[in-house]
């Protein structure tokens, strides 16, 4: 009975072993041959009101080697925006490299939220990062409102308000006869 006790134990204890211990668990092989190249947005999230900019500072960290890194998008909507890269392509040196992203609105974009993918491609290794974008109007919601209520206000007060009759003053000095 104590046998098939200490057997017993003994499994739970390598099956245990094998799924927490990193060198034995096949995530830690996995993880070696993925990508160690990292990027960064800051912020993560913009709002741009219409026709206005917004920055955003790009960091690519994780590789060592004197590479060029350059910078893309995907998932802006095909009208409304410019999106510049400052550099477009950048050399990572010492395993960091770092761009500005310029977001425009333009007077075309609708106000709207969305999730817009930055990837940077280094060889043949393509990472990205997420930026949320909300375009709001460039002027108050209240204000066209305030202008259409003031127009009715006037066409109202023109319908239902009547100018006073003009009166004619009677000359004096008029003879009647």
């Amino acid at each position: 009975m104590q046998t098939a006790s200490r057997l017993m134990l003994t499994s739970i204890c390598f099956v245990l072993l094998i799924s927490y211990d990193p060198i034995l668990s096949a995530g830690y092989l996995e993880g070696f041959s993925a990508s160690q190249l990292k990027i960064s947005a800051n912020p993560s999230s913009v709002e741009i009101k219409v026709g206005e900019k917004a920055l955003v500072n790009l960091t690519v960290t994780g590789k060592s080697a004197s590479e060029k890194v350059c910078f893309g998008e995907e998932g802006f909507p095909s009208s409304g925006f410019t999106i510049t890269f400052l550099p477009q392509c950048a050399l990572v040196q010492q395993g960091f490299a770092s761009a500005r992203l310029i977001v425009e609105a333009t007077p075309a974009a609708a106000p709207q939220n969305f999730t817009a993918q930055i990837l940077a491609t280094l060889g043949n290794e393509t990472v990205s990062v997420s930026l949320t974008i909300t375009v709001v109007p460039a002027i108050p919601a209240w204000i066209p409102w305030l202008g259409i209520l003031l127009f009715f206000l006037v066409i109202g007060a023109a319908l239902f308000v009547k100018p006073g009759k003009s009166r004619k003053r009677k000359g004096k000095g008029k003879m009647e006869g």
